[in-house]
């Protein structure tokens, strides 16, 4: 037993030692891994304010939209419009240094800007951000990508433009006729036409007007200039275009109006136009709404089933830029879904497919209650022809003809002939060198 308790003695000793030597190392190591530890991180710096400049080709309700919404997601970009007009012309800009950040055209409409190269291409941000296009609309983006000529993309489709017929439902009540319906021809609403147009009661009322002569050949994707550079009127499909006008507007009482003009004032029975809810819906919250509705526009034999071709409304970003990763990133946010379903909530037709859109579409405007939405989303555009720089000489000429046929009773093939050699003359006294 004496034996035994010095050993124990001795134990506990070390026991304690140990002990003690834990107790005093344990804060030392505690403090060595605190050090180790990385600092935490300060807190994020809000993103410094910035202003892009957003060039608008005219005073479309889009801008005020895109501005606000764009403000909502991100406070600190300022989205400020500025419009195309005297002064404000392209070359001016860039020769004073103020090019703006985002260009918005609609597809026909990028001459200008390759000539000036003020356009970049938006190939490498669509890959550095992983942006999708392909649940694009494939007629915008097509339609966009025939400006590139080494598969430069040098913008992206926000929403779709899209044509519809719009009828007065008062006036088909008026004159006993029915509604159209959607998936007429021409044929079928000039039937329809001729039982509308009359004078009553001292008022004139049109059965149909089918706008300028642009509009009448879209749906048909033809080319106004060859690729050898020379006027395309030649082609027949000019002829169908201008026999159909010729057609409509020769229905006594039947005379071509301006724009929709006519139709606000509620003594046009049907007319075949783009997107103009915006106005129709102006016109509802002033009290002055009219009883309207809208079909499909009608079709040719020659094209089945087709609207008038694609076009969308696009952005660019400006190679001039000093701000190109944020405007490309408000690009990138005007296509995400969240906001493609404010565009179709408020009447714009989105350029991202999804079947969703259709049951959203005018839910912000109460002019569209009850209307034919599907009308919209149900007719295929048509394909957009090669655009070239002279396209709107020959179309000028195009409209000269149509002139002629209408006023001096002109065939259409002459007068087209004579429209094609005034084209190519004027083609060659500007060809660049």
């Amino acid at each position: 037993m004496k034996r035994f308790l010095p050993f124990m003695l001795s134990m506990m000793a070390i026991l304690a030692i140990g002990c003690n030597q834990e107790t005093q190392e344990s804060p030392r190591n505690e403090t060595e891994a605190e050090g180790e530890r990385k600092p935490d991180p300060e807190p994020q710096k809000p993103p410094e304010p910035v202003t892009l400049t957003l060039y608008m080709q005219s005073n479309f309700p889009i801008q005020h939209l895109i501005a606000e919404e764009v403000g909502k997601k991100y406070p600190h970009i300022t989205i400020r419009p500025l419009l195309r007009e005297a002064g404000q012309m392209p070359e001016d800009l860039l020769a004073a240094g103020t090019f703006p950040d985002l260009v918005y055209a609609s597809t026909p409409w990028y001459t200008d800007y390759l000539d000036l190269q003020v356009l970049e291409d938006l190939n490498g941000w669509i890959k550095k951000s992983n942006l999708d296009i392909s649940k694009l609309d494939p007629l915008a983006v097509d339609a966009i990508k025939m400006w590139g000529e080494n598969g430069e993309l040098y913008a992206l489709p926000i929403y779709r433009n899209f044509a519809v017929t719009y009828y007065n439902k008062d006036l088909f009540d008026k004159f006993g006729v029915p509604y159209p319906k959607d998936g007429m021809t021409w044929k079928e609403a000039i039937e329809l036409a001729k039982k509308l147009t009359r004078t009553e009661g001292g008022v004139e009322y049109k059965g149909l007007d089918a706008s300028e002569s642009y509009s009448a050949v879209s749906a048909l994707s033809v080319p106004f200039v060859r690729p050898d550079g020379k006027a395309n009127l030649l082609d027949e499909r000019f002829a169908v275009a201008l026999n159909n006008l010729k057609e409509i507007y020769g229905i006594p009482g039947n005379r071509p109006g301006i724009n929709m003009s006519e139709f606000y004032q509620g003594t046009v029975a049907m007319s075949v136009f783009w997107n103009n809810i915006s106005i129709l819906e102006d016109m509802h919250k002033k009290g002055n709404p009219l009883n309207w509705d809208i079909v499909t526009t009608p079709t040719y034999d020659i094209a089945p089933g087709k609207s008038f071709q694609v076009d969308s409304h696009n952005l660019s970003v400006s190679s001039l830029s000093k701000h190109k990763e944020t405007a490309f990133h408000v690009i990138q946010f005007l296509l995400s879904k969240e906001m493609q379903t404010v565009l179709s909530k408020n009447g714009f037709l989105p350029s991202l497919i999804d079947p969703d859109f259709e049951n959203v579409f005018g839910e912000n405007l109460q002019s569209l209650k009850g209307k034919n939405i599907s009308a919209i989303f149900n007719q295929k555009s048509a394909p957009l022809y090669k655009i070239t720089r002279y396209d709107s000489i020959v179309r000028g000429e195009l409209n000269t003809a149509l002139n002629e046929v209408l006023e001096n009773q002109s065939d259409v093939n002459t007068a087209l002939r004579a429209a094609n050699e005034r084209a190519d003359k004027l083609i060659e006294q500007q060809r660049l060198p």
